[in-house]
């Protein structure tokens, strides 16, 4: 698999409470700053005195977000700053006139970052599948609803999942082609696969401090400390979480071939566990142990052939997905 590094920065929020007399409840109507392809790379607005910032970099220097802002992208970065700063101080000027300060500019502070990693899936892997790993691999996720044109609500998990460790992160992992189709753009890659990472307050506070201002944020040295960041939390959600479930997974699987009925043991358990496979891999290592415990040749490999040639509908490639997203961390 290839090294090249492909995670990068996405969306950040910013906000300011105004507290000078006359602005404490003060209501602002949203505007935008647009590429020239229609997508933002800024909103703002304010409601009820809280001044609130919306800055999308990817949509700052490419016509959209599938490619994520990378340390590469970082010789730009002081003309976006520079473009975001002044069309926020230009919406400011032009709403509190008189009222209008520089340092609202300076006390914007960062509230949520978000960082993420978008690759194809590997061979025969779906975005479907990596979901579906995520998904198990949590004890509470939400899945992603489509509203049909009755107004009927549909689960529709195979195409997201979000999950949340409170005040640190949100993971969202999704189907990327499947949402930029959506947006309209039909050109996008197929089988893209995004996993995102919204940094909170609590995470945002360890990683920057009291240094959160849009002077701050928008620099290389933060771009580079919310990537850093990304590829510790990617790397500790797969030791505590999936590594745990795909274990489970083989020994499940592994239990089912000892107690089931001889000679059919793998029928009866490709059935009561199909669930569990959540790639091919994860069935040969069962096989393979439940050979080992019987004191056989490992036939692990010629089993799930047989299997695959049988065309029953078991991820494949799944994990090596999840191996190149290692390998282009960093």
């Amino acid at each position: 698999m290839g090294k090249k590094k492909l995670q990068g920065a996405d969306g950040m929020n910013f906000q300011l409470q105004l507290t000078i007399k006359g602005l404490e409840s003060i209501n602002l109507p949203e505007e935008n700053l647009a590429n020239e392809s229609g997508n933002d790379i800024m909103k703002i607005s304010c409601w009820g005195g809280k001044l609130s910032a919306y800055v999308n970099l990817p949509n700052a220097i490419r016509p959209n977000n599938v490619q994520p802002f990378q340390l590469s992208d970082c010789i730009k970065i002081e003309l976006v700053r520079n473009q975001v700063i002044e069309h926020m101080r230009s919406y400011l000027q032009k709403h509190l006139r008189d009222k209008y300060s520089d340092e609202f500019l300076s006390m914007m502070s960062v509230t949520k970052m978000e960082c993420n990693l978008t690759i194809k899936c590997v061979g025969d892997c779906k975005p479907r599948d990596v979901i579906r790993l995520f998904e198990k691999s949590f004890a509470k996720v939400t899945v992603y609803k489509e509203t049909d044109p009755n107004g009927k609500t549909h689960r529709k998990p195979e195409r997201g999942i979000t999950t949340t460790k409170p005040h640190e992160w949100v993971l969202k992992v999704y189907d990327k082609t499947f949402q930029q189709r959506q947006a309209g753009n039909l050109k996008v890659e197929s089988n893209l696969i995004r996993v995102e990472l919204v940094f909170l307050g609590r995470m945002l506070d360890r990683m920057y401090s009291n240094k959160k201002s849009l002077e701050d944020i928008l620099t290389r040295k933060a771009i580079k400390a919310l990537i850093d960041q990304y590829q510790v939390t990617f790397d500790e959600i797969c030791k505590k979480n999936i590594t745990p479930m795909l274990n489970a997974c083989v020994q499940e699987i592994f239990e089912s071939l000892t107690c089931s009925t001889p000679r059919k043991e793998v029928s009866e358990t490709l059935i009561k566990c199909k669930e569990l496979v959540v790639d091919t891999e994860i069935l040969r290592k069962a096989l393979k142990k439940w050979y080992v415990f019987k004191k056989q040749p490992d036939s692990s490999k010629r089993i799930v052939s047989f299997y695959r040639e049988k065309n029953m509908g078991f991820p494949e490639d799944v994990l090596r997905t999840l191996k190149l997203m290692h390998n282009s961390l960093g």
